[in-house]
């Protein structure tokens, strides 16, 4: 059988909130983070906001090159390039909403009141191989990325070419899953 190349729309992305923030109202609100954040469970990312049909195509959300130490042993006879640090990164662009106080609950309002204020303490989950719409819910065996991050502030973007945008840098956390894990699939505990 001949390889199929993956085309979109094929990627799916969820906000989970740690369980930790200091703004009562959040608290557990698009669920309560990991217990593992190399063995995600699809409760856990469930439990969270598929925020992937307010988002535009034009979106980074990925790791980046890892930092490294040089220092070379006694016995290197060329540079060395030790990975030490993992770094990652994101910027999302989300649609708004044409009335932002209508009594409907639209996914563009649900976005924009999410990410209103800065500093929102939670996850990124990037699932791929998936259409996000008909298939919304995170499944066993599914693959993801996890990333924990901070939102940083909402930006308004203006183009008289396009839909006006909200675009939201966030703020790596020091946490994020080991490549490419499955979900509710954990090698290291044989399940």
């Amino acid at each position: 059988m001949a390889a199929v190349k993956m085309l979109p729309p094929s990627i799916t992305v969820w906000w989970v909130d740690d369980g930790d923030q200091t703004a009562e109202c959040y608290v557990g609100q698009y669920g309560n983070g990991f217990e593992d954040i190399s063995c995600p469970t699809s409760a856990e990312i469930n439990a969270g906001l598929n925020i992937s049909c307010a988002m535009t195509t034009d979106f980074t959300l990925q790791w980046t090159e890892r930092d490294t130490d040089d220092t070379r042993g006694l016995c290197d006879d060329a540079a060395v390039a030790n990975p030490t640090t993992k770094n990652y990164e994101s910027t999302l662009n989300f649609f708004l909403d044409r009335n932002p106080n209508k009594e409907e609950e639209s996914i563009y309002n649900e976005v924009m009141q999410l990410f209103k204020k800065p500093l929102r303490s939670g996850y990124l989950v990037q699932r791929i191989a998936r259409h996000p719409s008909r298939e919304p819910e995170a499944q066993e065996g599914d693959w993801v990325t996890v990333f924990k991050f901070y939102s940083g502030d909402p930006n308004i973007l203006n183009d008289a070419t396009a839909p006006i945008q909200m675009e939201v840098v966030f703020y790596a956390q020091g946490a994020s899953s080991d490549g490419l894990v499955q979900v509710d699939i954990c090698p290291q505990c044989g399940s």
